[in-house]
């Protein structure tokens, strides 16, 4: 996505890019308060440094990377799904089976290596080109399309047997 350097504003960058980025921290922390709180440090981050930028999409999540980075150096501990968070429009069995599948999907996730989880998570998550993951990685393209491969077959393997 490419924004015109004068034209947009904090919140107008933020809802182009809050769903995608929002996507990926919850997959990589387990916690949906925890993401959105980085994910509100992110995008300040890049509009107080980088509001420049021709194409924010791979920066951004740098950005986010490392804000996650700092935020598990700060709070050293395992995060867990918040239960909380009730869907008023369906019903209660809806809900608790949705909440079941988050939990074996995160738990799934998190039995992945950080490398492993924090591809696949992009990959998922986002709409950055293998060619973006790389760059952010510090990987080439193909080591990348490799270590998603080896991630999604590790991660039916954790869900074949759990069932």
């Amino acid at each position: 996505m490419r924004y015109n350097k004068t034209v947009y504003d904090i919140e107008s960058f933020f809802e182009a890019n809050k769903n995608r980025l929002f996507a990926y921290l919850v997959r990589m922390t387990g916690n949906a308060d925890e993401a959105l709180d980085i994910l509100q440090e992110s995008i300040m981050r890049y509009m107080e440094h980088y509001r420049a930028e021709e194409n924010p999409g791979a920066l951004l999540f740098t950005i986010a990377r490392n804000a996650l980075i700092d935020s598990r150096r700060r709070r050293l501990r395992i995060v867990q799904l918040d239960d909380d968070h009730k869907d008023s429009r369906t019903g209660q069995e809806h809900s608790l089976m949705v909440k079941d599948s988050c939990r074996r999907v995160l738990s799934g996730f998190k039995r992945l290596g950080q490398e492993e989880r924090d591809i696949l998570a992009m990959v998922v998550s986002s709409d950055l080109s293998y060619q973006e993951i790389a760059a952010i990685q510090g990987l080439s393209v193909s080591n990348v399309k490799v270590k998603v491969h080896r991630a999604r077959l590790k991660l039916k393997k954790i869900f074949e047997g759990e069932e």
